[in-house]
């Protein structure tokens, strides 16, 4: 079965219109920038890969399927329309695991030994000791693609590793228990260093708020590589000011870009990238192979991969 799909050009989107035509012959490719060619082109359109906003799916008589040009897409991407239609919605999620989980299991490494208090050093003094991670637990928050190689990553180097998420069935390689995020309160005390993974979805907004900072074991380290918006801000300030929190590995914010005058560039026990986490991640090679494995499914009228509960938002 042949089909019609618009490219939407923006941002991260590429013109794989070559591609997809080898892949499934007899597929119409359309490649549109401008406002008014979205509109046109849409109307007859069975997918779309690319982004499309509430004003321009009013114009879609036909769409069954979007194909998301990100991993992780959040509530912003998502409107009453979309979620109420049949539309299918797919994302790329699983493009940079590699990337992601070094990130974050950097950010442990650089607490554990002290490079926190090391990279504000300008003078030759010995500081804190660092710490034996082999007698230290790490709680991974969300156990998808990056959140089991992180799992990995951190048993080679002798960590106690604790999941929480709610859909995995079965601990990562190297975790010794996976719990349900009902209980997350209730255990996140056990450990040293939390590692947030999750996906931005409407039980994970606002979800690291002054509540649960509390329930963490004093001293520890609060890690986060995932959506910005899953973090209260001010309550994450205050942890660390009182020193409740030893400190913190951010590469994700809210709001981003980080103002200035966030008391966070000035806190010693902070790191911080600027949403970097994936920068280097070949990822746009494995965008262009699952979208054209996807659109060999949808001419097939085969079940697409990377599907997107859209009331959940991943």
């Amino acid at each position: 079965m042949s089909f019609t799909m618009v490219i939407l050009k923006s941002g991260n989107v590429q013109d794989w219109s070559a591609e997809i035509t080898a892949a499934v012959p007899g597929a119409v490719v359309r490649v549109v920038e401008a406002d008014d060619d979205a509109r046109d082109a849409i109307t007859d359109a069975d997918c779309v890969y690319g982004t499309v906003p509430p004003e321009l799916f009013t114009f879609a008589r036909q769409l069954r399927w979007i194909a998301a040009p990100l991993g992780g897409l959040g509530g912003g991407w998502f409107h009453d329309a979309l979620v109420e239609s049949p539309v299918v919605v797919t994302n790329m999620a699983g493009s940079y695991n590699e990337h992601l989980s070094a990130h974050a299991v950097g950010f442990l490494l650089a607490f554990s030994r002290r490079f926190d208090h090391y990279l504000r050093l300008d003078h030759w003094a010995r500081g804190p000791a660092p710490t034996d991670l082999t007698s230290e637990t790490v709680l991974i928050v969300g156990v998808g693609g990056s959140g089991r190689e992180i799992s990995r990553q951190c048993a080679t180097f002798g960590l106690h590793v604790l999941g929480c998420d709610p859909r995995a069935e079965t601990p990562a390689q190297g975790m010794a228990e996976l719990f349900r995020p009902q209980h997350l309160a209730a255990r996140i005390h056990e450990a040293n260093y939390v590692i947030v993974t999750v996906p931005e979805s409407p039980a994970t907004v606002g979800l690291f708020d002054a509540n649960l900072f509390r329930c963490m074991k004093a001293g520890s380290y609060f890690i986060t590589i995932s959506r910005g918006r899953i973090t209260v801000t001010e309550a994450l300030v205050d942890a660390l000011r009182t020193g409740h929190l030893a400190g913190a590995g951010l590469d994700v914010v809210d709001p981003e870009p980080l103002p200035p005058d966030s008391p966070l560039w000035q806190m010693p026990n902070v790191l911080i990238t600027p949403h970097v986490a994936i920068a280097g991640a070949p990822y746009h090679d494995r965008w262009r192979d699952l979208l054209l494995e996807n659109c060999r499914r949808f001419a097939n009228d085969e079940p697409l991969r990377n599907v997107v509960d859209k009331t959940q938002w991943f």
